[in-house]
């Protein structure tokens, strides 16, 4: 009796949440920075007057649950209910879930399988302990027995080794269930009124912030062709406790939590701050005696903040973007655990002016570039894998400005060479009794290339950019700059050059600075 009394109440729990619950897919998932919508479906029947929707999870926000019906139905109230998942066996069907109670499943069997060669080797020792003649026929059951007896060990021993094989399987399993568990330590149910005059299919839709995604690029430039083909890639995960299983699943830019209005501005008032109160010293000996007890009561009461299971997505990285929006081809999957999935979102392949650009005064070494038009879309920042002609050379950030033109680099340039002479200083006195400090600082460079074939070459040279009318800088170059200001930017030259195969050319940089003696300049090296 108290055996049936303890199956009735293992049971009552699913009678109760299960019984009348609706079976529901996720069918489509809308991924942001830093959250998703997800969509379910389930199939609603002729006369059917109310809709249970159980094992959701408990993570969704419950101001955001929407619920759409196809023609034939009305939806009436809605009713969330928050309920422990020991009370919700039923939701126990994961794909976690399913590993573990298919390996179970093996485990008992091989255990029965075990079970019954201890039974036979049982016989057989039994069997053995018995008198018999010493005859013909006993010789031969003897060695029957023999066979049988080591068939049989070596049976159980190969069932010993399978299931030691699916425990250290399970292990890692189990913790990892467990895990999800304690994050995931709730279920929630939805039930809803509803009116169906005929045979239809119901939508439900709810957002959460378990979840979230980053974009992954990679350049693959192809130095012959001058083109650089740019493939877009995403990172996704979810840690809402339930699976996303063959969903149709699209990639967002939106964010949706992001400022969406403009508060009024504040006056602009002016006024004349009243002067600081006279600083009074406290006594020597309180000041060296309270603040020091102040800051150990502080340190004391200071706790660590509980971790979060969920995952953390950082969404910095869309800001400033254009919204836009990927969908990752065909049906995916993507358990509720946390663990980040790569989808390919597509390619482009786009022609580039490749340039080898030095920068002798920070480095004596050349480095090839691909400069190219600003594709098309949206491009949020991510980190960038950079192959050049099928090597992998290393990896950067990719974070579009505003320009037409984007840059690429790809890594050292090493058939190029780039020798700086040491830098010539030169000072003197100068003026009216010696009233001015002149220096005269030389910098000269020889490039050469050493490819069979012609490459473009940009020269970048910092230059003095004095910000006193009292400090005079004159400046002779040669060649002379095809940029006066590189990129825009005052005090930067550049000279652009073709260098033919093993053409070696000398680039100089004379600067004069004139300044007062007794001036305190800085920004001299």
């Amino acid at each position: 009796m108290r055996k049936s009394l303890l199956t009735l109440s293992a049971v009552l729990p699913q009678l109760c949440l299960g019984q009348s619950a609706t079976p529901s897919n996720i069918s489509n998932v809308l991924v942001y920075p830093g959250g998703a919508t997800v969509e379910r479906v389930a199939k609603v029947n002729a006369g059917m007057k109310e809709l249970v929707l159980n094992c959701l999870s408990a993570r969704f926000d419950t101001d955001s649950l929407s619920v759409h019906a196809d023609n034939g139905i009305q939806v009436g109230d809605i009713s969330v209910e928050t309920l422990d998942r020991g009370r919700a066996p039923e939701c126990a069907n994961t794909a976690l879930d399913k590993r573990i109670h298919d390996l179970e499943e093996q485990r008992a069997a091989i255990a029965s399988e075990a079970g019954a060669q201890d039974f036979v080797l049982g016989y057989l020792k039994n069997v053995g302990t018995e008198r018999q003649a010493s005859t013909s026929p006993m010789n031969t059951t003897i060695e029957l027995l023999r066979k049988n007896g080591q068939d049989t060990l070596q049976r159980q021993h190969q069932a010993q080794r399978r299931i030691e094989e699916i425990d250290k399987l399970l292990t890692p399993l189990r913790a990892e269930l467990n895990t999800q568990v304690q994050a995931n330590p709730q279920i929630r149910k939805v039930t809803i009124r509803v009116a169906a005059q005929q045979e239809a299919e119901l939508h439900v839709s709810y957002r959460m912030t378990q979840a979230g995604w980053t974009p992954v690029y990679r350049a693959y430039l192809n130095s012959s062709k001058g083109q650089v083909k740019l493939e877009r890639h995403a990172q996704v995960a979810q840690s809402s406790g339930e699976d996303w299983n063959d969903v149709n699943l699209k990639l967002s830019t939106v964010q949706p939590n992001q400022a969406n209005k403009i508060y009024p501005p504040s006056p602009w008032v002016l006024d004349i701050a009243a002067p600081p109160p006279a600083f009074i010293p406290p006594p020597e000996v309180a000041y060296r005696s309270q603040p020091q007890a102040k800051f150990t009561t502080a340190i004391s009461n200071v706790r660590p903040e509980a971790s979060s299971p969920a995952v953390s997505f950082d969404v910095s990285v869309f800001q400033g973007e254009y919204a836009a929006e990927f969908g990752v081809p065909g049906k995916v999957s993507l358990t509720g655990n946390g663990k980040k999935i790569g989808y390919a979102l597509g390619s482009q392949l786009i022609d580039a002016d490749l340039r080898v650009r030095i920068q002798p005064q920070q480095e004596a070494q050349a480095y090839l570039l691909a400069e190219a038009t600003r594709p098309a879309g949206s491009w949020p920042a991510g980190n960038l894998q950079l192959f050049r002609d099928g090597d992998f050379i290393g990896q950067n950030q990719l974070r579009f400005g505003s320009e037409e033109k984007v840059e690429l680099f790809f890594g050292r340039d090493n058939m190029v060479q780039v020798e700086v002479e040491p830098e010539q200083k030169e000072a003197s006195t100068k003026g009216f009794i010696g009233s001015r400090i002149e220096k005269k600082i030389a910098h000269n460079y020889h490039i050469t290339n050493q490819h069979k074939t012609a490459v473009k070459l940009e020269v970048v040279e910092p230059t003095p950019k004095p910000e006193n009318e009292d400090i005079k800088v004159s400046s002779q170059f040669s060649p002379a700059p095809i940029q006066q200001s590189w990129h825009k930017q005052p005090g930067i030259i550049s000279w652009e050059m073709k260098l033919n195969p093993g053409q070696q050319i000398k680039l100089g940089a004379d600067y004069t600075i004139s300044y007062p003696k007794d001036a305190n300049v800085t920004g001299l090296r």
